[in-house]
């Protein structure tokens, strides 16, 4: 999986493009990458998300900064992985995900985003493995302690609401030794087996075929399906720089 690209060789402002085709493309592409563009500030890139989509708001509003905080709540704010895992499953789901790069890691520092593509995960598994996957419900629970906590249940095999295609909701199980450890259980099946089909799950949708690690540059816009993909992190060398810019869009 590769993400559709679109560069501006003259510096063009991303408020020229139409975010709804833009929006568009991202349902084609499942990722939508832009560099070159100019910079926005926070207030602009807000504007020209809100003028033509709903966002998705939390406590703290509709922008959230992605970078390590020095007294973090949760290990989304740490310079460590972050496993696999879909937006919103503990208050709503956005459609989009937007992301801005703001400082990017050193070369060969880490701090990947990683990308799976569930569409892909369904169509390439076996008739056997699709009928047993039909059959789970997972069972997620975190504490809140940042800005979503709680206890939700989704069936793995779903449909994508704009293209009827079959995804899949998963999310790996976050460790205590997280920050605001998430637990993760196959509802009916006793825990040891459980833990083995998390494990399967997860070791699949790893698989290189299925997967995208988008390395940040300074200045990308990019754009994410929140329905067909799976996203997480790699872990980062402490002190390197790393600044997402993230918004969500309904």
């Amino acid at each position: 999986m590769r993400p559709y690209l679109i560069e501006s060789k003259e510096s063009r402002s991303l408020s020229n493009l139409s975010l709804t085709m833009l929006l568009k493309q991202v349902t084609a592409y499942k990722i939508v990458l832009l560099r070159g563009f100019q910079p926005l500030e926070r207030d602009e890139l807000l504007h020209y998300c809100q003028s033509q989509t709903q966002l998705l708001s939390w406590s703290f509003g509709p922008v959230m900064e992605m970078k390590v905080d020095e007294a973090p709540k949760n290990y989304l704010f740490t310079e460590g992985d972050v496993p696999l895992h879909w937006d919103g499953a503990f208050h709503q789901e956005p459609r989009f995900l937007l992301f801005n790069c703001l400082l990017a890691p050193d070369q060969g520092s880490g701090g990947e985003t990683v990308f799976v593509n569930t569409e892909a995960v369904w169509h390439s598994a076996t008739k056997e493995q699709q009928q047993e996957w039909q059959h789970y419900s997972l069972a997620f629970h975190t504490e809140k302690l940042a800005h979503y906590g709680g206890s939700t249940t989704r069936n793995l095999v779903n449909h994508h609401p704009d293209t009827q295609h079959v995804i899949l909701r998963f999310a790996e199980p976050v460790g205590e030794d997280y920050l605001n450890p998430v637990e993760v259980r196959v509802l009916g099946k006793k825990e040891p087996e459980s833990h083995a089909i998390l494990a399967a799950l997860s070791q699949t949708m790893r698989q290189p075929q299925f997967m995208y690690q988008h390395q940040w540059q300074q200045g990308d816009f990019l754009l994410a399906d929140n329905f067909s993909l799976l996203h997480g992190r790699n872990a980062f060398q402490r002190h390197s720089p790393r600044h997402l810019r993230r918004i969500q869009i309904l």
